[in-house]
């Protein structure tokens, strides 16, 4: 109930989604009162010590990181678009789609975190006019960015 996916079609096919949140908090806690269909559904994720480090990581990264820069608990978690269909403006509409969802939830700015390494995904977002807020580390060894999008312009 904290959390929105939006599909993109052409005709009758998914060709990307962008899913957000209002809080990582929360979606965590209501994926804990259902354990057994959250280990159902990291259930090949359990097989791998690596990603269950990574899981963890996430699941622990420190409040105090962000205490100095005031970061909207409100968040795009993640935007996918199929490769075939790349290009043709389609993570631009997804994008679009989540900032008018969080408005008319009466939401004033968004954050995006998006890893160091992503040069496509930096250039998508400053062209889509977030500004990079300060640099954090979710995974050790890898750097992010934290990302704001002001919805209140």
């Amino acid at each position: 109930s904290e959390s929105v996916l939006i599909v993109e079609r052409v005709d009758r096919v998914i060709v990307g989604f962008v899913a957000g949140t209002s809080g990582l908090g929360r979606l965590y806690k209501q994926l804990l009162f259902h354990p057994f269909r959250l280990i159902f559904s990291l259930k090949t994720s359990l097989l791998s010590p690596s990603k269950i480090y990574k899981i963890v990581e996430i699941l622990f990264i420190s409040k105090d990181d962000n205490a100095s820069v005031d970061i909207p608990k409100h968040e795009l978690l993640s935007i996918v678009v199929n490769p075939i269909y790349q290009g043709g403006g389609h993570a631009e509409n997804l994008f679009k789609a989540l900032c008018v969802h969080f408005k008319a939830e009466g939401v004033n700015s968004f954050s995006i975190i998006v890893g160091s390494n992503l040069d496509r995904a930096h250039a998508f977002y400053k062209k889509m006019g977030s500004i990079p807020l300060k640099e954090m580390q979710v995974h050790k060894g890898s750097n992010s960015v934290i990302y704001l999008k002001n919805l209140s312009l």
